[in-house]
């Protein structure tokens, strides 16, 4: 939060109405390697989109509402801008290659938000976290910095794995770890966070679809015990316990136990149910029992 203030409130003021800004980058790769090296979202935008005049609304130094003509042209909104995002300006020749990537692997949903001339927070894979939505009113973009302030390197180990060989482990590890990060964000792109962590869930299934492994059903059983942490994040602890009893029909791996004992024990430690959690505590890990305290503590 107080980065945030001092990028709105201080850097705005901070630079001379004449000083030089950097331009938005145009190379998808490059601004990929740039968010990688930076743990910052990319801020991509179509090339068309800027032709058009982008008014927002921001709060200055005296706390009062200003109103910016133009986005793409502020000098002092662009150094904004790049103290928390790669700005990415991207030409429509690129379009078909990009999506063609994602038609077959996206929902509509995700599709529309492609599509759109709205700004798009990425992540440094170029998977969309969240836009500025449509253009139907100022856009405060004092809200959407504070919303989309997202420092990444939580998520930077992973995500070089995943970038450097794309497979099942390194998807389904980058997955985890941004339901991990979903627990320290801003509440309001906290959900958004948890449908990126199901982008890389889905390509981590993909790609063991496609091995045949004497370790395959472990794996797959651990990807589905995982995902259901994202329910317990959500405050949807019965359903968490009704998908774990499915689970009690088919043995579970040894590897896959200490995940089994951590879900039931959060899971009734939402549901206030001590004397479950209590039996369960010595079997959790001091790791896992402060990861289980934090997701109770965005529930309270």
């Amino acid at each position: 939060m107080k980065r945030l203030v001092l990028g709105i409130l201080v850097f705005l003021l901070s630079f001379a109405s004449n000083a030089q800004a950097d331009d938005w980058m145009e190379s998808l790769s490059f601004a990929k390697r740039l968010a990688r090296s930076q743990n910052k979202p990319i801020l991509m935008v179509w090339e068309e989109a800027t032709e058009y005049p982008l008014p927002v609304l921001i709060r200055n130094a005296n706390g009062r509402n200003v109103v910016i003509d133009n986005l793409f042209e502020s000098l002092e909104l662009n150094r904004v801008i790049w103290e928390y995002f790669v700005p990415l300006k991207l030409n429509e020749q690129l379009y078909e290659d990009i999506y063609n990537d994602i038609k077959d692997t996206r929902s509509q949903s995700y599709i529309d938000k492609f599509n759109s001339d709205a700004l798009k927070v990425m992540d440094a894979n170029g998977n969309i976290i969240g836009t500025s939505g449509a253009f139907v009113e100022l856009l405060n973009f004092s809200k959407f910095l504070f919303k989309y302030n997202l420092d990444l390197t939580y998520v930077k180990d992973e995500a070089f794995s995943y970038h450097t060989k794309k497979d099942f482990y390194s998807s389904f590890y980058l997955a985890s770890k941004y339901i991990d990060y979903s627990i320290l964000v801003n509440k309001n792109v906290r959900s958004e966070i948890l449908k990126l962590a199901d982008i890389y869930f889905d390509e981590a299934l993909t790609f063991l679809n496609a091995i045949e492994d004497e370790g395959k059903k472990s794996q797959l059983q651990r990807l589905n015990l995982t995902k259901l942490k994202e329910d317990l994040i959500r405050n949807k602890p019965r359903r968490v316990l009704r998908q774990l009893k499915k689970f009690e029909d088919e043995e579970i791996d040894m590897v896959n136990k200490p995940l089994v004992s951590f879900l039931y024990y959060t899971t009734y430690r939402l549901l206030n149910e001590k004397e479950n959690f209590e039996a369960l505590e010595s079997e959790i890990s001091s790791l896992n029992l402060k990861q289980a305290q934090l997701i109770v503590n965005l529930n309270q």
